[in-house]
């Protein structure tokens, strides 16, 4: 499991740094984290460029020496593909146009924030497009790679044909046709390979193909070779790619042979059920990628209905394990019957999911209705014994804006979780998917209600992320993350629901719940633990906030050198005078005081004349960015500043072996934080706890 960063990585090239800063407070309180970086003048953008991966850029029409004009120069000179806005002083038809002339992505006037944000929207949402372009770009080179390799060393006679010319094929193909190299069959047409008396027939199969690519066809004929001779082989045609272009895949296997049918009956038993003999999830995913490219490229609707059996567990108890698994058989035949030609398959345990091109919605749910019913009505018999079977069933759509198969098929499991907990938890029902179920389920009204129940049930959940001392293995630290469960699908985080705390004044209320709750576990720890506790900047300023953590420590009989209070660097810049009052409030009392997301800003340094910060966590964009040299080495110098200052230093989001041992060889870093170490656990584990 990986953490999801969506921090902003931005350059503004500005006439003035308190503007920018302004600007960079704007981005904040909208709720976009964002790193950034200023160049006042033209050798700062240059430096900036060469020594950064930036994701966007707000660039003045002129800042020091530096022009717009300029800084795009520099852009396309340096082959940086870096959507920039201008902020411009006037805005009118022709600065806008000479601006797009010049390669900027929007035009925003420099004091109109909201259309500023707009535009910053819009471009994040094109980054994380192209990001997700080049991405299945790179993906689908490396696997034609890989295909290459694999055909070339198949023992299949394999080729690859557009408009009826061979564009290339492997080394048996050649040799099976007389051909010295797969090279000398480049625009050789398909005609030449087949004897003239099958002319006729492949002519009218490629026909066929023309009017149905995605179809798989077998011909057997009589191929030739270069000496005129001629044998007997089967041709199977099916729809492929090639160097990013479609085309058809032609894979030859002489008469004589009948090893391909072995490896297609092999390959038919790994992608079966033993149990049902149905098709394995592994099957229906292939089918699920096949029906969203179809939806993307044609807009054809797909239904894909997930199916569990209620109440299985008392089937297996009642009729044991075989017993169970005659009532899958019977249930998995049923539906075989009744799947309206749609592509059947198990998944899991009792789970079935079936995939169906469907016109609209509501054939979907009456189809869904039908198996529900159906099934009800089954009652096979097991063991001399009648078994009464209900299935739930979840809907769900690959549509034209369908993001991956995986996400429709988690979006059908989650329906069929909710259809459960119908009936008195009973099931035997159908819940279909809405979009706007999404919508709902993430609105402030919504959150703010799951927040007020949360605090009066007490049912948040609180997770304890260790953190990894590279000076002292004996010293026990965790982060302390709260979530807040939902009655449907995961976890709300904190950044998902503590805005709407702060909107409905909750937000206080929420840190304290937190505050005690992780001080009671710490306190009960046969170990002697540190927290590191997060709080909002929502809360910073409530009156006796720094009072009340006292009294928790005291009641939970901690000491201040066990806890450590955290605040984001762009809280802290929101709340200066607060953050500043609360961190003296509480380093009296002898607590830590870190500031975490640290090195996003302009200039973070300058928060330590007013916060006497003694840890920084540093933002988790630079984890991410270890790989690069440029952003290596100035991660480098900030973390050297940043200890030079006094401060212990904390770099979190570690998710690989390579990120551990560069941080290692950078210097400098006192504690290590990641998925690659430790996940975050729902109570407080140390090594000796976990061996005793």
């Amino acid at each position: 499991m990986n953490y999801a960063l969506d921090t902003l990585r931005l350059l503004i090239a500005h006439d003035s740094q308190d503007e920018a800063e302004q600007l960079m407070n704007t981005l904040r309180n909208a709720g976009r984290a964002t790193r950034a970086q200023l160049a006042l003048g033209e050798d700062d953008l240059v430096r900036a460029l060469k020594g950064g991966a930036w994701e966007l850029m707000l660039c003045r029409p002129t800042f020091g020496d530096g022009s717009f004009e300029s800084a795009m120069a520099h852009l396309n000179r340096l082959g940086k593909a870096l959507p920039v806005i201008l902020l411009s002083d006037d805005y009118n038809a022709e600065i806008v146009r000479n601006a797009y002339k010049a390669g900027a992505r929007a035009v925003a006037p420099k004091d109109d924030r909201e259309m500023l944000m707009q535009c910053v929207d819009r471009l994040m949402e094109f980054l994380r497009l192209r990001k997700e372009l080049q991405h299945s770009e790179i993906t689908r080179h490396e696997a034609e790679k890989r295909l290459s390799q694999l055909m070339d060393q198949s023992r299949d006679a394999i080729a690859y044909v557009l408009d009826g010319m061979h564009i290339h094929a492997n080394d048996n193909y050649a040799r099976m046709f007389g051909y010295d190299s797969a090279e000398e069959l480049a625009g050789v047409p398909i005609m030449d390979m087949v004897s003239a008396s099958d002319h006729d027939r492949l002519k009218k199969l490629l026909r066929s193909r023309a009017e149905n690519a995605s179809q798989t066809n077998e011909l057997e004929c009589r191929g030739v070779h270069t000496d005129d001779s001629e044998f007997d082989a089967t041709f199977v045609f099916s729809p492929s790619t090639y160097d990013g272009e479609a085309c058809t895949q032609i894979v030859i296997r002489a008469a004589s042979l009948d090893e391909n049918a072995l490896q297609e009956r092999l390959h038919e038993i790994s992608q079966t059920d033993q149990v049902t003999g149905l098709y394995s999830r592994t099957w229906f995913m292939e089918q699920l990628d096949q029906a969203v490219a179809e939806a993307a490229r044609q807009g054809q609707l797909a239904a894909v209905l997930y199916l569990r059996l209620d109440g299985f567990e008392q089937h297996q108890s009642s009729l044991g394990m075989e017993g169970a698994d005659d009532v899958l058989r019977a249930v998995a035949d049923w539906l075989r019957e009744h799947s309206a030609g749609g592509k059947l398959a198990r998944v899991d345990g009792e789970d079935f999911a079936l995939l169906k091109p469907v016109n609209d919605l509501d054939e979907a749910g009456q189809l869904a209705e039908e198996l529900r019913a159906g099934i009800e009505t089954l009652m096979p018999e097991v063991a001399s014994r009648t078994a009464h079977v209900t299935a739930s069933l979840g809907l769900a759509f690959a549509r034209e804006d369908a993001r991956s198969s995986q996400d429709i098929l988690t979006k059908a499991l989650k329906c069929c979780n909710q259809a459960q907990r119908e009936n008195n938890e009973q099931g035997n029902a159908i819940k279909i998917h809405d979009p706007m179920d999404d919508v709902a389920a993430g609105s402030s009204e919504a959150i703010a209600l799951s927040i007020r129940q949360a605090l009066e049930k007490g049912s948040f959940r609180l997770k304890y992320q260790p953190l990894m001392s590279l000076e002292d293995e004996n010293e026990h630290v965790f982060e302390v993350f709260v979530h807040m469960p939902q009655k449907q699908g995961d976890d709300l985080a904190a950044a998902d629901f503590m805005p709407t705390a702060a909107e409905q004044g909750l937000a206080g209320k929420v840190d304290r719940w937190v505050v005690l709750n992780a001080m009671r576990a710490a306190a009960a720890h046969e170990q002697k633990i540190t927290l590191l506790v997060n709080l909002s900047g929502y809360s910073l300023g409530e009156p006796g906030l720094a009072e009340w953590l006292t009294k928790a420590m005291r009641a939970a009989k901690l000491s201040g050198e066990q806890v450590i209070f955290q605040f984001s660097e762009g809280d802290a810049v929101n709340y200066l005078k607060q953050a500043a009052a609360f961190a003296d409030a509480v380093r009296k009392q002898g607590c830590g005081l870190s500031i975490s997301r640290f090195g996003g800003g302009l200039d973070p340094f300058k928060l330590f004349e007013h916060i006497p910060a003694t840890m920084v966590k540093f933002e988790g964009s630079f984890t991410q960015e270890l790989s690069k040299a440029e952003s290596r080495e100035r991660f480098a110098e900030i973390i050297q500043q940043a200890r030079d200052s006094g401060r212990r230093t904390l770099v979190g989001f570690v998710e690989s072996a390579a990120q551990m041992q560069t941080l290692w060889s950078l210097g400098g870093v006192d504690y290590l934080q990641g998925y690659y170490l430790q996940a975050p656990m729902d109570r407080l584990e140390t090594a000796e706890t976990t061996e005793g």
